[in-house]
């Protein structure tokens, strides 16, 4: 067999198979948090299927800014081509639409729209690596999620 066919069988495997499985741990969502200016001493932790991001989040009043301590639980809700869209389980001290906006909503690694934050993967340099294909399932398991990209 040569180099060519060996290749071919390779994306062969991976074309049929269950495509290029990428664990997304903790740190990794950390550091695209801490991207956003408006939140400090943010932490991420996951266990049991949840993701529990910690922190102080900016919060710009009209009249004033303040920082507001916060706890969110997220849980996987759906697959969009290389974006895994996440439900707000629980958000502490406040789930108002308005100051949620505002802290979550910094494209292009993060989006915040009714209720639900989108992650897009595409934007990290792990997942970039793959040109083709999206995320055909993932896996929430403690520590990390396990996405897998495929065609």
């Amino acid at each position: 067999m040569n180099f060519f066919d060996k290749l071919k069988s390779g994306v062969n495997i991976i074309k049929e198979g269950k495509g290029i499985p990428i664990p997304v741990t903790a740190n990794m969502l950390q550091e695209v948090l801490r991207r956003n200016d408006k939140l400090q001493e943010v932490g991420v932790e996951i266990t049991g299927g949840e993701i529990t991001v910690t922190g102080k989040a900016e919060a710009d009043f009209k009249v004033t800014k303040k920082d507001l301590s916060f706890s969110i639980t997220l849980e996987p809700v759906r697959m969009e081509g290389r974006e895994l869209v996440f439900k707000i389980a629980k958000l502490k001290p406040l789930n108002l639409s308005i100051l949620n906006k505002r802290i979550f909503d910094k494209p292009p690694h993060l989006t915040y729209k009714s209720g639900h934050i989108r992650i897009d993967f595409n934007s990290w340099d792990i997942i970039r690596k793959i040109p083709v294909g999206k995320i055909k399932s993932y896996k929430v398991v403690e520590g990390a999620i396990t996405v897998v990209v495929g065609v």
